[in-house]
């Protein structure tokens, strides 16, 4: 135990002097940095899927490549790369040959790219014409009402479409953009959702102007609704001071979406049947047609549920058709005289 604090001293000192000799030397370094596109034209697009990283050999002292490597470990993507220059690139196919000039370290300036001996580094591009298209969006959102409501349209997409940019063959092969598949039940209320999109099929370097799609679906609750003393008409080719409909109104009961219903008045409601169907189906009553007419902006299927007519069968009646009287003269003169 004799002089202890000495030794401590000089071993530490040893591993200064080690570390020191260490850092004065360079070492060689493999690791895996981002790959750059820059400067590319604005008239072009990318057509093929370049990789997303290298692998790349670099050197410098060690203890700047220890602290790169920790860097990059930690997700810092900016600490190196490799950066391709598409400046002056062109249509078509091409081959970039990395070098030491595609390198960039800005806060690492000592270590350098290390081009392999026995092989060239290379990336292989494909320009094509960039474009612009507008693609539908497919909503993969479904919707189940509670019982007792009623959804009273489809529901409507916002954006119902999306632009899409990048090269022209990639584009071409893009016909829908698909949303995340949701289910929503028993809804007893209108909802807003925002829902993503999804690209996860997306060719490389396609640019989409939205990301996510706002889903409306309008939910009303179910109500009925009568109207009475709506006439009912007999139409056709007929003699109709021989005929007539007995009775000649109904009541009409609807059923259907709350709001909708408030919007119907009996000026939206007509009811008719047609002479010669009662000699086609041979009887003396038939259920009237009746026609409903809604606002253009109504989904009829979704937001009528049923249409009751009260009673339900119309029938043809025959009018009675008094005699004419044939009269002799002197009747005519005996009221002639009743007259004076």
């Amino acid at each position: 135990m004799k002089h202890i604090g000495l030794k401590i001293t000089a071993f530490i000192f040893a591993i200064a002097l080690w570390l020191y000799v260490v850092s004065l030397n360079s070492f060689q370094l493999t690791m895996e940095v981002p790959v750059r596109l820059a400067r590319l034209p604005e008239k072009l697009a990318i057509a093929s899927k370049p990789p997303q990283t290298i692998d790349i050999t670099v050197e410098g002292a060690t203890f700047d490549l220890m602290r790169m490597r920790a860097r990059i470990a930690q997700g810092d993507t900016m600490v190196a790369s490799v950066v391709i220059d598409l400046q002056n690139a062109e249509l078509g196919s091409s081959r970039v040959h990395l070098t030491a000039k595609n390198f960039q370290a800005p806060n690492f300036p000592n270590i350098k790219f290390v081009e392999p001996d026995n092989q060239l580094l290379f990336i292989d591009l494909e320009l094509d014409t960039r474009i612009e298209r507008d693609i539908p969006i497919h909503s993969n959102v479904t919707f189940n009402t509670a019982a007792g409501y009623t959804q009273t349209e489809e529901a409507t997409l916002s954006p119902s479409f999306v632009t899409v940019s990048g090269a022209r063959n990639a584009i071409a092969r893009i016909f829908e953009i698909q949303t995340d598949s949701l289910h929503m039940d028993t809804l007893k209320q209108s909802k807003k959702i925002s829902v993503p999109l999804k690209f996860d099929s997306f060719p490389a370097y396609v640019t989409p102007s939205d990301s996510n799609v706002t889903i409306n679906v309008d939910v009303q609750k179910v109500a009925s609704k009568e109207f009475k003393k709506i006439p009912v008409q007999l139409i056709g080719h007929f003699d109709k001071s021989l005929y007539k409909l007995v009775p000649d109104s109904a009541t009409v009961k609807i059923t259907g979406a709350e709001h909708v219903l408030d919007s119907i008045n009996k000026e939206n409601l007509e009811m008719f049947i047609e002479f010669n169907r009662f000699a086609i189906e041979d009887v003396d009553s038939l259920p009237p047609t009746l026609k409903l007419m809604l606002d253009p902006k109504v989904n009829r299927d979704m937001s009528i549920k049923a249409a009751e007519i009260i009673p339900d069968k119309i029938a043809l009646v025959k009018k009675e058709v008094k005699p004419f009287v044939y009269k002799t003269n002197e009747e005519y003169g005996e009221e002639e005289d009743e007259g004076e």
